[in-house]
């Protein structure tokens, strides 16, 4: 569970980041599988493992669970901890019970194949990220000049390395739309984002600050300074289209390099009601995209040309690209992700509770930041309420993680089609407000 490492979010997280990479460990559990081993920055509390194990029947206490010293106190499962003598001598101990394994990581990283290498575990794939590789698909960069060799179609942009590069890239992209997306080169989940605009704005997707800007006056340096990190000092800048449908399509790429489409989903954001608020909160995915079939089509032929040249360049393992439909009707995409998404658990659950043609007859979909302060009092209030899951009907909802500091429940609703899903998903938070 290495999400939030230095690859894919660069080596100076915020504590919200961090915050966010030790939820991430908790609701990853839920791959988990009997007689699993579970390597993860924080551990997983002993009841989430239990209902984790009764909702999809299988014996939890078969499972194992290591914490490294050296993540128990960053919340990061970095490299350097995976690689360290004590952290493999105890890992070695766990997995001489058994005789086969194989590894299943968020970030295909270089420590990540060395580790492979330590304990004779052998995966196709690794040699690339011995090199790094996975690198190439984790940059915002990478992802145009990569994009631009398979003609995806992408917003205007470009890369800068200097204020003076930022101040010539936004001056000459502004005029497009009148928006301009300024990104860190390595920031995940839009957090390195700010949308620069010219107009009085409210908040607008895709960052974590949108400014109106008086164009004159616009002060490079300034917003150069902010936005680098001591590790990143690279920004991309694209002419910024306001988003009708964002989507993402996930795929795998498997040790013999076939290519399989994994899921679709649709981005769910909403407006705060603290006006003064510069961003969206993220509320959630919903799986299938509520794409139309034309939109779909369009889209997954665009996808699968990237991730056959990820596949060619010798990636293995989960990938995902995220696009918008804008408000023109124009399809865009915005980045690739060598790892996990999203909705990669979400969609592993369905298929464990619904089968693997689940999409064609449900819809499922993410709740986050449901008040709620324990897993317990989640599901005391959704049996109170006749909301939990019913394995019979195949309805309801499960309570994926809580988030203990913030006193929240990021919760999954299964339902047999979108309307009675968003009615659900409106129910549960009337209920737990």
């Amino acid at each position: 569970m290495n999400a939030g490492t230095a690859q894919m979010s660069g080596g100076d997280l915020t504590a919200t980041q961090l915050s966010l990479s030790a939820n991430s460990a908790c609701r990853s559990a839920w791959f988990a599988q009997e007689g699993d081993l579970i390597v993860s920055p924080v551990a997983i509390p002993a009841d989430l493992l239990s209902f984790i194990g009764a909702t999809l029947n299988f014996d939890a206490s078969s499972l194992s669970t290591l914490v490294p010293d050296d993540a128990r106190e960053s919340l990061i499962l970095n490299d350097c901890t995976l690689l360290s003598n004590a952290f493999v001598e105890r890992l070695n101990s766990h997995i001489r019970q058994k005789s086969t394994w194989r590894i299943s990581a968020c970030y295909s990283s270089e420590g990540v194949a060395r580790l492979a290498e330590l304990l004779g575990i052998p995966q196709s794939g690794d040699e690339f990220a011995l090199q790094r590789g996975p690198d190439l698909l984790n940059r915002k960069s990478h992802f145009r000049q990569l994009a631009t060799s398979v003609a995806l179609p992408l917003p205007s942009g470009c890369a800068t390395t200097n204020p003076n590069e930022l101040f010539r890239a936004v001056t000459s992209l502004r005029s497009e739309t009148g928006n301009v997306i300024v990104k860190l080169d390595n920031g995940a989940g839009g957090v390195g984002n700010v949308i620069l605009t010219g107009n009085e704005s409210g908040a607008l997707p895709g960052a974590r600050d949108t400014r109106t800007v008086a164009w004159p006056s616009f002060d490079p340096q300034a917003l150069w300074s902010e936005m680098i990190t001591a590790s990143c000092k690279t920004l991309v800048i694209e002419s910024y289209h306001l988003a009708r449908a964002p989507f993402y399509l996930e795929y795998e790429i498997e040790e013999d390099g076939s290519i399989v489409f994994i899921n679709s989903g649709s981005i769910r954001l909403r407006r705060s009601e603290d006006r003064s608020e510069r961003a969206l909160i993220w509320t959630g995915l919903e799986l299938p995209s509520d794409l139309t079939n034309e939109q779909w089509l369009a889209a997954q032929a665009h996808a699968y040309r990237f991730v056959e040249l990820a596949r060619t360049l010798g990636y293995r393992g989960m990938i995902n690209i995220d696009g918008i439909f804008a408000s023109d009707g124009r399809l865009f995409f915005n980045e690739a992700n060598g790892r996990w998404g999203g909705g990669s658990v979400l969609h592993s659950i369905a298929v464990r509770l619904l089968g693997i043609d689940y999409s064609s007859r449900h819809v499922i979909s993410s709740v986050r930041n449901v008040p709620l302060c324990s897993l317990q009092a989640a599901l005391d209030r959704f049996v109170r309420y006749g909301f939990l899951f019913d394995g019979t009907r195949k309805e309801g909802v499960i309570p994926l993680a809580v988030d203990q500091e913030a006193g929240t429940v990021e919760c999954l609703v299964i339902a047999r089609d979108r309307s009675t899903a968003r009615d659900l998903q409106h129910r549960l938070l009337a209920m737990a407000n």
